[in-house]
């Protein structure tokens, strides 16, 4: 019985693992065509979509809408002439690759439809303004981001808060409601229950959404600390907050409650410690924004990783533009498939948080820059999550305090326990007060995009998820008209947001195989592997 049983096993294996050999050849063929021509056609919607985010007018508009109906046109177009072979009996590794690469598309009208709505939901985002008096109105960024950062007066947050929301998402309601009928619609043409289901397929599992509120709850407990010791020495500032209860999304540090890094100076468990945040001391030593990119880069080549081209310094766009056009300042790394042009779209200022982004974002370029020789269907993260950790993982590492003494911003690092837990609190508003966010805005799309709530609810459920999970309010009365979600860039531009909740795992997963690799010895979070050829080779 054994031996025919071993018999059937290498019988059944062997049909398994044939494929269709001429079908193989033939959808081979197809994909490196497909690559070729696909690569400059997305190289050209890159070139008009980075024009009309750094110069927003309607004619750029228009001209970055008809690039984007014209790649789906291009996918329509080789879609129908590979779709006889995306059921073949092909190689695992091919099959994967073609249905990768070829969705199926919605009807001309319908995408029509929905490009127009995503790049009036970017505008109304990226050109938006509060007014502080009649004739002041400002942008978020610097003006709004900066008040939510620095300011004190808990009237004012609360009504640049409010106000920014009026402006931004209440005016994107109707066409986000819009955009979720039809993104779901091609979810389901391509096989999926609904479009949350096609963003969580990205990591592969039919069970991811179950395998992160798992985790989050291993997580949970130490958030829930955090926010206690929080509340208490905000409640110091702003005696308004309960004392047992939910913190106003409004006093976090900016616009969303998303990172809590801006409120560190009122929570300093030690202040007459050394500042971690140099921002000071950059501007003491005349920082620029390009020596800010400088360091950014040299951070990467001491690790024997690529620099930067000639073309990433005369084409990105690293500042506001002085020239009063409007732009989208949100930092972005943009990869225009070429393997050469690589850019960085961001208004920096000088200071630690944007020279902490600039590393952030500098990890992206990084990441394009070594996948560039791959097919073009896997010139992306192994999931979205990776991209987002590289990037946080170069954030973390430079700035422990051991790096800042490396660099000249700051004095002296000696470790001792007060320095420890002012540097992993400030870490900790940066990485785990913001896994409930990320999870929390992913968790409430996923379940509208399924139907759980009814449309005039969309906004109640959102707060109560808040509520549950962070322990956060609104500051102020919402009503059936707002839709809150849209308020943040990501969501109003079409990104999922449970990347950065992923990323924080794996940014401490990557951290700690890096330093192994650079030798490190002691505690994690004094590791710092700037100038480890070692760890460099790992990361590559």
């Amino acid at each position: 019985m054994k031996a025919a049983y071993l018999v059937f096993l290498l019988v059944w294996c062997s049909l398994a693992l044939a494929f269709d050999e001429a079908a193989e050849r033939e959808a081979t063929r197809l994909l490196t065509e497909y690559q070729e021509e696909a690569q400059k056609q997305y190289n050209k919607v890159s070139l008009v979509s980075w024009a009309y985010h750094t110069n927003i007018t309607e004619h750029n508009k228009k001209i970055m809408e008809e690039a984007s109906l014209a790649i789906t046109e291009f996918q329509k177009e080789w879609y129908n002439k590979v779709k006889n072979y995306l059921d073949s009996d092909l190689s695992p590794e091919t099959s994967r690759v073609m249905k990768m690469a070829f969705p199926v598309q919605l009807d001309q009208a319908d995408a029509k439809n929905l490009t127009s709505i995503l790049a009036t939901m970017s505008t109304i985002y990226s050109t938006a303004t509060v007014c502080l008096t009649p004739r002041k109105c400002v942008n978020l960024d610097p003006d709004l981001a900066s008040i939510m950062a620095s300011s004190r007066d808990h009237e004012k947050l609360n009504l640049i808060w409010e106000k920014w929301r009026t402006n931004v998402s209440r005016k994107i309601r109707p066409h986000y409601l819009q955009y979720m009928e039809l993104v779901n619609k091609k979810a389901r043409l391509n096989g999926y229950n609904d479009y949350g289901d096609e963003l969580r397929m990205k990591y592969e599992t039919k069970t991811f959404e179950e395998d992160v509120s798992k985790l989050y709850k291993e997580l949970d407990p130490l958030y829930r600390l955090i926010h206690s010791y929080i509340r208490k020495k905000l409640r110091l500032v702003y005696p308004q907050i309960e004392s047992r209860g939910l913190l106003p999304a409004s006093v976090l540090g900016d616009m969303w409650g998303r990172f809590w890094t801006n409120i560190y100076p009122l929570v300093t468990p030690y202040p007459e410690k050394p500042d971690l945040d140099v921002t000071e001391a950059m501007k003491a030593q005349n920082y620029t924004v390009t020596r800010m990119f400088g360091m950014g880069e040299e951070f990467f080549t001491s690790m024997g990783l690529k620099a930067l081209g000639e073309s990433f310094w005369t084409l990105s766009m690293l500042e506001r533009p002085k020239d009063g056009r409007s732009v989208t300042c949100h930092p972005t790394a943009w990869d225009f498939m070429d393997g050469r042009d690589y850019r960085i779209k961001m208004c920096a200022e000088i200071n630690f948080d944007d020279l902490a982004t600039i590393h952030h974002e500098l990890g992206h370029i990084q990441y394009d820059m070594q996948y560039a020789h791959q097919p073009f269907t896997y010139r992306d993260g192994a999931n979205d999550g990776f991209h987002e950790a590289i990037g946080e993982l170069m954030s973390l590492s430079m700035s422990t305090p051991s790096h800042l003494v490396k660099v000249g911003l700051l004095e002296d690092a000696t470790e001792d326990r007060e320095l420890t837990i002012n540097y992993l609190l400030r870490m900790a508003l940066q990485s785990v007060t913001a896994l409930p966010f990320h999870l929390v805005n992913d968790l409430w799309r996923w379940r509208a995009f399924r139907g759980e709530y009814l449309v005039q609810d969309y906004n109640t459920h959102y707060w109560k998820l808040k509520e549950q999970y962070l322990g956060v309010k609104a500051p102020v009365n919402r009503s059936s008209e707002d839709l809150d979600p849209p308020a943040i860039f990501h969501i109003a531009n079409n990104y999922d947001m449970i990347r950065y909740f992923t990323r924080t795992i794996l940014q401490f997963q990557f951290l700690e195989k890096l330093c192994e690799a650079a030798g490190h010895e002691g505690f994690l979070h004094t590791c710092d592997f700037y100038g480890s050829k070692k760890a460099g080779d790992l990361l590559g």
